[in-house]
C-alpha cells in the first residue's frame, strides 16, 4: 500500500513539473533599420567576447534580446541567447532560484531556435512529441539542440526529482541527436554529457562508471583545451569512484591549464578554474 502511494505521489509530481516550451510563446516583432541592427550586433558581439565579466555578459544578452525582438526567428541571435543564459546561470549566478529561472530562460530561447526549423515546428504543432520530432533537425540546429538540452537538464535538476524524471527521456534524445549530427560539437559536449550521466545516474536507471570513464576520456581526447570536462569528471566521476588522489590530480591539471586565453574558450575556462578551486577546497568533505 505504501509503495502504491509512493508511485501515485511521484506520478502526480511529474504531471505538475510543467513549463511552457519556447515555441509556444510569441515574440512581438519591433522594427529597426538594418543599420541599427548592424550597430546592435557589433555591440553584442564585442560584449560577448568579454563574457568572463558578469556585467559584460548581462549587457551582451540584453543587446541580443533587442536584436531578437527585431528578428524573432534569427537563429544566430537565438543561439547566442541560449548559450549565453546557460553560461550566466552555470557560472555567474550563485542563488539557486535565480540559477533555475535563468536556465529555464536559456532553454526557452533554445526551443525557439529549434523551432526555426519549419519541419520540426510543424511536427510538434501537430501533436508529436519532441522526441518524435528531433529527426527533422539538422546540423544547422545542433547548437540550439545542445544548449537547450543542457539548460533544460540543469533547470530540471534544480527543480527536483519530478522535473528530472519528466524531462530525462527528452534530454537524452536531444543529446543523441547532437552526437549523431555533429559528434565533436562544442569540444566533445555529447561525450561530456554521457560521462556525467553515467556517473550520476543510479545503476537501475543506467548508471555505469565504466561507461562514464570511457565517455569522459573520449571528450578529453577530442578537446583537451576545454578544462570543464576535467572539472566535471572530478566532480561526478572521481567522487563516485572514491578516488581522492585522481580527483586532486585532475583538478590540479585543470588549474594548471594554459588555455585561459583560448580565442573561443577563454571566458569559460576562467570560470571552470574557479569551480576547480572550490572543489579542491572542499576535497576533504567529499571523501
Amino acid at each position: 500500500m505504501k509503495s502504491l502511494f509512493y508511485i501515485f505521489t511521484i506520478l502526480v509530481a511529474v504531471s505538475c513539473a510543467s513549463r511552457q516550451a519556447g515555441w509556444e510563446s510569441q515574440t512581438k516583432a519591433v522594427e529597426i533599420t538594418s543599420a541599427e541592427k548592424a550597430t546592435l550586433t557589433k555591440k553584442a558581439k564585442e560584449l560577448w567576447a568579454k563574457r568572463a565579466e558578469t556585467e559584460k555578459l548581462k549587457e551582451s544578452l540584453e543587446t541580443f534580446e533587442q536584436i531578437h525582438r527585431s528578428q524573432p526567428n534569427d537563429l544566430e541571435t537565438l543561439t547566442y541567447l541560449t548559450r549565453g543564459y546557460y553560461f550566466l546561470a552555470d557560472s555567474h549566478i550563485e542563488d539557486i532560484e535565480k540559477k533555475k529561472s535563468t536556465y529555464e530562460k536559456a532553454a526557452a530561447f533554445g526551443e525557439k531556435a529549434m523551432a526555426t526549423n519549419e519541419a520540426f515546428k510543424k511536427k510538434v504543432d501537430s501533436g508529436k512529441t519532441v522526441e518524435e520530432s528531433l529527426d527533422t533537425l539538422t546540423e544547422r540546429e545542433v547548437p540550439a539542440i545542445y544548449w537547450s538540452a543542457a539548460s533544460l537538464g540543469k533547470w530540471a535538476k534544480a527543480s527536483g526529482i519530478a522535473a528530472a524524471l519528466k524531462y530525462k527521456t527528452r534530454i537524452k534524445a536531444m543529446i543523441d541527436r547532437v552526437e549523431k549530427l555533429k559528434g565533436d560539437y562544442f569540444y566533445g559536449a555529447a561525450q561530456r554529457y554521457w560521462g556525467g550521466f553515467y556517473a550520476v545516474a543510479p545503476s537501475f536507471a543506467g548508471g555505469d562508471l565504466k561507461k562514464s570513464k570511457i565517455n569522459f576520456d573520449k571528450s578529453i581526447s577530442i578537446a583537451p583545451e576545454y578544462i570543464g570536462t576535467k572539472v566535471l569528471m572530478a566532480e561526478v566521476y572521481w567522487t563516485k569512484a572514491g578516488d581522492k588522489k585522481q580527483f586532486e590530480l585532475t583538478l590540479k591539471d585543470a588549474l594548471n591549464s594554459s588555455f585561459d586565453n583560448h580565442p573561443e574558450l577563454g571566458p569559460e575556462n576562467i570560470w571552470e578554474k574557479k569551480k576547480a578551486k572550490k572543489l579542491l577546497d572542499k576535497m576533504d568533505d567529499l571523501f
